[in-house]
């Protein structure tokens, strides 16, 4: 690890950025306990890798009331604009 500063939160929380890092539009960061780290990224995946997830059942009673609750059970529609979804409805 290189060398470790500290960034000192002004009145409304926010910090101030190292000089090289201030043009970067986005950070990924993780939480470890009291710390967070951030990393400059580049994109961001849509979608988050969930494969290492255990696969859930729902118990038969969960599964009953739920149905009776929600009985429209059509596929849901992928759109980026509001227009593209009325358009993906008519077909």
């Amino acid at each position: 690890m290189g060398e470790v500063n500290i960034l000192k939160p002004d009145s409304r929380g926010r910090v101030t950025l190292p000089a090289p890092f201030r043009s970067e539009p986005l950070f990924e960061y993780v939480i470890e306990g009291d710390q967070i780290t951030l990393y400059p990224v580049r994109t961001v995946r849509k979608y988050p890798d969930m494969s290492d997830l255990p696969v859930e059942e729902l118990p038969p009673g969960w599964v009953k009331r739920e149905e009776e609750v929600n009985k429209d059970r059509r596929k849901g529609i992928s759109a980026s604009t509001p227009s593209q979804a009325l358009e993906a409805v008519k077909k």
